[in-house]
Protein backbone atom coordinates (compact mmCIF):
# COMPACT_ATOMS: atom_id res chain seq x y z
CA UNK A 1 0.00 0.00 0.00
CA UNK A 2 0.83 3.68 -0.21
CA UNK A 3 2.24 5.55 2.29
CA UNK A 4 -0.21 8.84 1.82
CA UNK A 5 -3.14 5.76 2.09
CA UNK A 6 -1.94 4.16 5.68
CA UNK A 7 -1.59 7.86 6.94
CA UNK A 8 -5.24 8.71 5.75
CA UNK A 9 -6.35 5.70 7.47
CA UNK A 10 -4.28 5.98 10.55
CA UNK A 11 -6.15 9.99 11.04
CA UNK A 12 -9.88 8.56 10.25
CA UNK A 13 -9.16 5.41 12.97
CA UNK A 14 -8.26 8.08 15.21
CA UNK A 15 -10.29 11.14 14.67
CA UNK A 16 -13.24 8.39 14.55
CA UNK A 17 -11.94 7.13 18.38
CA UNK A 18 -11.88 10.56 19.26
CA UNK A 19 -15.82 11.23 17.57
CA UNK A 20 -16.71 7.88 20.04
CA UNK A 21 -15.28 9.50 22.77
CA UNK A 22 -16.55 12.49 22.93
CA UNK A 23 -20.13 11.79 21.47
CA UNK A 24 -20.92 8.46 23.94
CA UNK A 25 -19.82 11.01 27.09
CA UNK A 26 -22.01 13.57 26.43
CA UNK A 27 -25.24 11.59 25.15
CA UNK A 28 -27.02 9.15 27.12
CA UNK A 29 -28.44 7.85 24.37
CA UNK A 30 -24.88 7.02 22.44
CA UNK A 31 -22.89 6.05 25.69
CA UNK A 32 -22.45 3.12 24.23
CA UNK A 33 -20.19 4.81 22.02
CA UNK A 34 -17.67 5.98 25.42
CA UNK A 35 -17.79 1.77 25.96
CA UNK A 36 -15.80 1.09 22.87
CA UNK A 37 -14.21 4.20 22.05
CA UNK A 38 -10.85 2.43 21.73
CA UNK A 39 -11.83 -0.16 19.51
CA UNK A 40 -10.59 2.06 16.24
CA UNK A 41 -6.94 2.73 17.85
CA UNK A 42 -5.11 -0.65 16.71
CA UNK A 43 -6.03 0.22 13.02
CA UNK A 44 -4.89 3.36 13.57
CA UNK A 45 -1.52 2.57 15.32
CA UNK A 46 -1.02 -0.37 13.19
CA UNK A 47 -1.66 1.88 9.80
CA UNK A 48 1.12 4.24 11.47
CA UNK A 49 3.93 1.76 12.13
CA UNK A 50 2.93 0.16 8.57
CA UNK A 51 3.47 3.98 6.98
CA UNK A 52 6.32 4.24 8.92
CA UNK A 53 7.95 1.31 7.88
CA UNK A 54 6.98 1.94 4.03
CA UNK A 55 10.43 3.71 2.53
CA UNK A 56 10.73 5.93 -0.10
Amino acid sequence: MKKSILIIVAILAFGASVAMYFIGKDSSHLSELYDVFWIPLPLGVLSLVAAMRIKK
